[in-house]
Order: C-alpha cells, then sequence, then structure tokens
C-alpha cells in the first residue's frame, strides 16, 4: 500500500545523479542535495538519495549533452514511495502547482530552474548534473556538466 503516491499515480520519467540547489539567500541555509527527479503523471519528486551510475549507463540518460527522458532501470513506484517516506527531505511539487520551468546559465552551466507555489509562497529549486564531487567533509559538488535541458523542460511544460 502506498503511503506518499496516490494509487493511480505512476512515474513517467526519472534521472539518476541530479543535484538540487535552493537558490537565493534560502540557499545559504541550504546544502545542496544529490539524488534522484521524478516526474511522476501528478508530481515532480526529488529524493535526496545516492545511486551509482556506471559511465555506460550515464549515456543513457545524459548522452551527447542532452538530458534524457527516460526511466530507471529496476526502480518502481513502491520503492520511490518507500525513499520518499525514508527521507523527509524530499521535495515534492504538485504539476499544477508549477508556475515557471526555464533552462539558466550560471558560470557557463546550464541548470534548469523550476518555479513554483506553496502554502502561498513562491519556491524555486536548481537542478544540475555534477562532472566532480569532493566527499569530505561532506559530499558536494565542485564541477557541473553543461547540459541541455530541453526534453524535461517540455515534458514539464506540456503539464503547466
Amino acid at each position: 500500500m502506498r503511503v506518499n503516491l496516490e494509487e493511480d499515480e505512476h512515474m513517467v520519467a526519472a534521472l539518476p545523479k541530479i543535484w538540487a540547489i535552493v537558490p537565493g539567500l534560502r540557499g545559504f541555509f541550504n546544502k545542496s542535495k544529490e539524488g534522484i527527479l521524478v516526474k511522476t503523471n501528478k508530481n515532480l519528486i526529488f529524493v535526496p538519495r545516492y545511486l551509482y551510475v556506471s559511465p555506460k549507463e550515464r549515456e543513457k540518460y545524459f548522452g551527447e549533452d542532452k538530458v534524457k527522458v527516460t526511466q530507471l532501470w529496476d526502480y518502481s513506484e513502491t520503492q520511490l514511495d518507500e525513499d520518499i517516506s525514508e527521507n523527509p527531505k524530499s521535495w515534492i511539487m504538485p504539476l499544477d502547482a508549477i508556475i515557471e520551468v526555464n533552462q539558466i546559465t550560471l558560470r557557463k552551466v546550464n541548470f534548469m530552474r523550476i518555479k513554483f507555489s506553496k502554502d502561498g509562497k513562491e519556491k524555486m529549486y536548481d537542478f544540475v548534473i555534477a562532472k566532480s564531487v569532493t566527499n569530505y567533509p561532506i559530499r558536494q559538488p565542485l564541477l557541473y556538466y553543461n547540459v541541455d535541458w530541453t526534453a524535461w523542460m517540455d515534458l514539464l511544460k506540456s503539464r503547466i
């Protein structure tokens, strides 16, 4: 039985190894998180979870400097629901609450920025793929890949 997802909710696309960043002054108090970005038929969900992806698998998700709309192999709605329950810092953004989806360029790197409203307040999150990561003192990205987010942006804009 699902706790966090509705019974008729299913995954449309998923991306591993995504870093989520809170831009602006609020971001000063929040660390960036690595996890899985999942689009269901009702929500956009970010679950902070480390998932190893081999270089061959990486081509399936972000090959040719483009982020692709694919499913994660061996990752189901049940596992997604369990991950949300295990990690209270997961972000669930209803698709009808998303105001704007765009690609911004900061420091010669493309980020996907999502602006949505929650409890009457506007919130923004940036998503990016890390090229290199430091593990000490905490796991944080050092360099980012410059990828094209158009496929994911089109997927999200089709529901706005």
